[in-house]
């Protein structure tokens, strides 16, 4: 009867060791999946920030070659039509960077025209 019941508990034993390995295994295999997707997710949102810096580098990009061509058109406009509007131009829209643009002879009424007024 002792030799049974010490068979028994060490049978017991055994079974609730290997539960408890069983319990500590599938803890580290849990461990392992929830890094596994952090790693992930951190990837997809380190990918997601580089595809937004590109994205706004490409943006500036586009804003500064439109603001690029409006100043090529708007000194196109100057050299074609300033000197018929002399003396009508507001103050501002010619800068004196523009000045070089326009020729000699417009740079001279130009600043006669300033002189008087």
């Amino acid at each position: 009867m002792d030799k049974e019941l010490l068979a028994k508990f060490a049978e017991d034993d055994r079974i609730e060791q290997l539960t408890a390995e069983r319990r500590r295994l599938k803890v580290i295999e849990h461990r392992r999946a929830v890094e596994r997707e952090l790693e992930e997710r951190r990837a997809r949102r380190a990918e997601e920030m580089r595809k937004l810096i590109r994205l706004a580098e490409l943006e500036k990009e586009e804003e500064k070659a439109r603001l690029r061509l409006i100043e090529e058109e708007r000194l196109r406009m100057l050299k074609e039509h300033a000197t018929q509007l002399l003396g009508y131009l507001p103050r501002g829209v010619l800068r004196e960077d523009d000045l070089p643009h326009l020729g000699s002879d417009f740079v001279e009424k130009y600043r006669q025209d300033r002189a008087t007024t």
